[in-house]
């Protein structure tokens, strides 16, 4: 039997052994938290072509976990383990290639890495795929197609798949209307701790027998991302506007499902040192997407916000997403700041609701004389500062408070240049 002085003499061995024992090191290390540790093993087994380590690497310096941020060292790393037909490095490539992240934007080629995901039946590529479908629109197979997407994945294991199908099954996309399949899907969402379905089965009547409903099996076509149209605006004062229906029930339910596990109390920007400190002045809860979490349905979203800004998707933070419960709200308060030189700063500020509020919650600009309404996909866009350069005094603007049901908001907050996580 090894003493523990033989454990570091083990560690050593397997630090020059197979790329399998290395990535199987790493993982036992990163499982535990350990995350610089596994850095070294990890790269080994990635440099000697172990695909699974590739990946997982990627990841890591896509998200900074033990070593420093590099989105084109992880578009590099998920190139590779694609190369070698893993199916988790096709997806995390593909998102990587549609967002823009680590890599030139390039639609094309993420569509043929999603596909080659999906058709190896990766869940969350299923889950995306079911989603470019439903943008294509509500013509000819395409509902079905997507449906079809959603429902594998959920049949595959994935939660919130199991969502989204239930969703399906609910409002008869793609499928014929079935309420009582609908709550049996939305419960195993629920049972999985996925936001919303809990809500949606309060909503629902009792059901009666569940009907034999089905969506067919897969089929896997290629197709383009449907080109935007203007942004027009429903209501516009001085810099601001209102926008109705930019994102609909599919994406704005699916922010707020991937958001909701990573809620924390919220924090302000202190104007010294640009770190996020907890204040009176905001009483919701908040976080903001990690580069992992731009996955298709997230670039689709990101894209509209966008085209009510009239910017680049490059010229954002990363995407926050709030909620407010009763009683919650974010006090008068500007969205303006600049980097410590002026270099660079925050010139213009689109919020979208993401749910109808069942009371209060609205945003009031109180030196414009404007409030705003919630409404379940309506973007509110509004300029931060004038042309040249300055702080707009009038953008004052307050989270009036949530008296009944809750309210949650998608937040992205453009700079006058591209933001670092971008290629």
């Amino acid at each position: 039997m090894r003493g523990h002085g033989d454990r570091g003499d083990m560690n050593r061995e397997t630090a020059k052994g197979a790329p399998r024992a290395l990535f199987q090191e790493a993982v036992a290390l990163f499982t535990g938290g350990r995350h610089a540790d596994a850095v070294v093993p990890l790269a080994r087994a990635a440099e000697a072509g172990d695909a699974e380590a590739q990946n997982l690497l990627g990841v890591m310096h896509l998200n900074a976990m033990g070593l420093p941020q590099d989105p084109r060292q992880a578009a590099t790393l998920f190139a590779a383990a694609a190369e070698s037909g893993l199916k988790e490095g096709h997806y995390n490539l593909s998102n990587l290639l549609f967002n823009g992240l680590g890599a030139a934007r390039d639609p094309d080629r993420a569509r043929r890495h999603l596909l080659a995901a999906a058709r190896a039946g990766h869940r969350p590529a299923l889950r995306s795929l079911g989603f470019l479908y439903h943008a294509v629109g509500e013509e000819g197979a395409w509902p079905a197609r997507a449906t079809a997407c959603f429902r594998a994945a959920a049949e595959s294991g994935d939660p919130l798949a199991k969502y989204l199908h239930g969703l399906r099954l609910l409002r008869g996309h793609g499928i014929a209307p079935d309420p009582a399949a609908a709550a049996r899907w939305l419960r195993a969402a629920a049972a999985e701790g996925v936001q919303l379905a809990a809500y949606r089965l309060a909503g629902l009547p009792a059901t009666g027998r569940e009907q034999a409903a089905t969506a067919g099996g897969v089929e896997f076509m290629d197709c383009a991302i449907p080109v935007l149209a203007p942004a027009a605006a429903s209501r516009t004062l001085a810099f601001m506007s209102e926008h109705t229906a930019v994102l609909d029930e599919y994406l704005c339910d699916h922010l707020m499902n991937l958001a909701a596990p990573k809620l924390a109390p919220s924090g302000v920007v202190d104007p010294h040192t640009g770190a996020a400190v907890q204040s009176g002045l905001r009483t919701s809860y908040s976080m903001h997407f990690a580069p992992s979490m731009y996955d298709l349905p997230v670039h689709l979203a990101l894209r509209q916000i966008a085209n009510v800004a009239g910017l680049p998707v490059e010229h954002a933070e990363p995407l926050g997403v709030l909620r407010y419960g009763p009683g919650q709200e974010y006090r008068p308060h500007y969205d303006y700041y600049s980097d410590d030189q002026h270099q660079a700063q925050r010139v213009s500020t689109v919020f979208v609701f993401l749910n109808d509020v069942a009371e209060g919650g609205g945003t009031d600009f109180p030196r414009l004389g404007v409030k705003v309404e919630p409404a379940r996909g309506k973007a509110v866009k509004f300029l931060n500062c004038d042309a040249e350069g300055r702080p707009n005094p009038d953008t004052l603007h307050a989270g009036l408070p949530v008296i009944r049901g809750e309210k949650w908001l998608a937040t992205l907050w453009f700079w006058d240049r591209p933001f670092m996580w971008f290629a």
